[in-house]
């Protein structure tokens, strides 16, 4: 915290520079007392947290590093190292090198945005559905869609909508203020199907599910979930005959 306030002045976090003395130059130093000021929360807590001898609550520490501008990395890092949990950050523009990373790989393979949109697909995953056009958006497609529940998704109610279901439930904790994915879960709860699915204990991660794929027919994927900087990456490993 310390190498940040060094880094910011007082302009920088909406303090005015501070009167020199005897007509001196304006200062500029942004001092701990200045970070009580603009965090509101009474004098000298700053200065505890800075120096060690406060452990600031999730809340609080948000705030110094939002007034402070810590970069992401340092802001997972100082929280994994405080409270031995990721922070919630708010999703990033994803990097347009997702396409060539996607456009690279054999296997069907998408990048989503945390509500479901589509942001790279590689040929493989297109010839996936009729006509070889992806959906716009694949959580609102393989949970809304009649296609999806009834053709491209085979069992849908019982391999598919219930893991489905968790990886956007997980969203509502990692993403509490992002706009697209608070509709997302506001239209999953409106739709009657959602409420008689039932509960998973786990996402997509791993699962093998049924699938009826446009070209190859019936068959089988295994479904490989990870996520990198906002993007969602999901592989669909797919067998036409065996589930191992």
């Amino acid at each position: 915290m310390r190498r940040y306030r060094s880094m910011r002045t007082r302009p920088e976090v909406g303090l005015e520079p501070r009167p020199g003395g005897r007509g001196g130059q304006r200062s500029t130093k942004l001092r701990q007392p200045d970070v009580d000021e603009v965090l509101g929360s009474g004098a000298g807590v700053y200065q505890k947290v800075e120096s060690g001898r406060l452990r600031p609550s999730p809340e609080l520490f948000t705030r110094i590093t939002e007034v402070l501008r810590f970069s992401r990395h340092d802001t997972r890092v100082a929280h994994l190292d405080l409270f031995r949990s990721e922070p919630m950050l708010p999703p990033v523009a994803p990097s347009p090198h997702w396409r060539h990373v996607v456009d690279g790989q054999q296997e069907m393979m998408c990048a989503l945005t945390p509500d479901g949109r589509l942001i790279a697909h590689n040929a493989p995953f297109a010839q996936m559905f009729a006509g070889g056009v992806p959906p716009k958006n694949l959580w609102r497609w393989a949970l809304l869609s009649p296609d999806a529940r009834g053709v491209t998704l085979a069992h849908w109610e019982k391999e598919w909508a219930p893991y489905l279901i968790e990886e956007c439930r997980l969203l509502r904790y990692q993403y509490p203020s992002e706009p697209a994915v608070r509709r997302l879960l506001a239209d999953l709860a409106n739709d009657p199907r959602m409420r008689e699915v039932p509960r998973a204990d786990s996402g997509l991660n791993g699962r093998v599910c049924s699938l009826r794929h446009a070209r190859k027919g019936d068959g089988h994927v295994r479904v490989m979930v990870a996520e990198a900087a906002s993007v969602r990456l999901v592989t669909l490993l797919f067998d036409g005959a065996s589930t191992s």
